[in-house]
């Protein structure tokens, strides 16, 4: 690849939320090893032209809230410093830190029209913590307030379960009088990895459960394509996933796997993939990354074959469209032109 055009990011595994179907909670791989990118870190990995090049820049992960990052100000003024036409976007929970660093964060997207944060709120006051487990409703709603003051975009997120399912219109008017500027249904594919519903105990050992919605209109087996050819969204739309010890790969499906398929080249000899101890393009060059990726295509059973040729992929609903998340990199005006 002669090119990157976006960059996704997990600029730290930690987090303050618990949701029962993450793949951090109660994980002790990633709970044992906290690990964050700082900001010399990612100068080293992410070089003013390399920054220059790019059209966008994700901060998620598959682990931690990237809102928690200690470095998250500066580098996010790092990458508007050198690149100010960006679109940067951000998924957070809302429910960390206080109401001065959503202000600063604020003004920095402002100065970026393009870009904006997701606050991922699923449900309302006594709802939201059901799944978003630990995360205090009074400081996510101080914290979106604080951010959406300073004229920055805002957009919220809102998976439909079957305990907030019926709070989908109320929370949509809810987010037009606080200024978002975009309701976004997030309708999961997690039922479709996991049993129904889906067992869990709470810090206290008790015994829960998360049940799927039930409305049709969130039913996501009617809207997924069964089978469909692979088409590669790391190679689509030129993007790399970077984690938060460093390592590189092509997207978050790969990289969510990395850790359970010891059997993979790449995840035995490590040190070829890491920005610690080589380059973006080093890496994407390389033998081993090429000839893993490769075999990753080869395989029908690949993460690659699940997730890129239409299913186990959630659906996102904006205005009544409904689209595959895959396509949530571009804008509104972007994804109707892609329809």
């Amino acid at each position: 690849m002669k090119q990157i055009d976006s960059v996704h990011l997990e600029i730290t595994n930690r987090c303050n939320a618990k949701c029962p179907m993450c793949s951090r909670t109660n994980n002790p791989l990633i709970l044992n090893n906290q690990s964050e990118i700082s900001y010399d870190n990612f100068i080293k990995f992410f070089p003013i032209d390399f920054i220059k090049s790019l059209k966008k820049f994700k901060f998620c992960g598959n682990f931690g809230d990237p809102a928690i990052a200690h470095d998250l100000l500066p580098i996010t003024k790092y990458i508007l410093d050198n690149n100010p036409d960006i679109l940067m976007s951000l998924s957070t929970n809302g429910g960390v830190r206080n109401t001065d660093f959503w202000i600063k964060l604020g003004k920095l997207y402002k100065l970026t029209p393009k870009s904006f944060v997701e606050f991922h709120i699923d449900g309302l006051e006594d709802t939201n913590h059901t799944y978003r487990v630990d995360v205090k409703w009074s400081k996510l709603m101080e914290n979106s307030k604080a951010f959406i003051s300073t004229g920055a975009n805002a957009k919220w997120f809102f998976i439909p379960f079957f305990h907030n399912e019926h709070q989908v219109e109320e929370a949509e008017k809810l987010s037009k009088e606080m200024g978002f500027g975009e309701f976004v249904l997030k309708i999961s594919a997690r039922f479709k990895d996991f049993k129904k519903p889906y067992l869990y105990k709470d810090k206290d050992n008790n015994k829960k459960s998360i049940y799927p919605p039930t409305a049709d209109r969130f039913n996501i087996e009617y809207m997924q394509i069964k089978e469909g050819p692979l088409i590669c969204l790391h190679k689509q739309r030129k993007e790399i996933y970077v984690d938060s010890w460093g390592n590189l790969f092509p997207c978050c499906w790969t990289a969510s796997l990395f850790h359970k398929s010891t059997n993979w080249s790449i995840y035995k000899d490590k040190y070829n993939i890491s920005l610690h101890n080589k380059s973006i393009f080093e890496i994407l060059k390389s033998k081993l990354y090429n000839d893993w990726l490769n075999s990753m295509y080869a395989n029908n059973k690949s993460v690659c074959h699940q997730r890129c040729t239409g299913s186990q992929v959630h659906v996102i609903e904006v205005d009544g469209i409904k689209t595959p998340q895959k396509t949530l990199w571009y804008t509104k005006e972007e994804r109707i032109d892609n329809e």
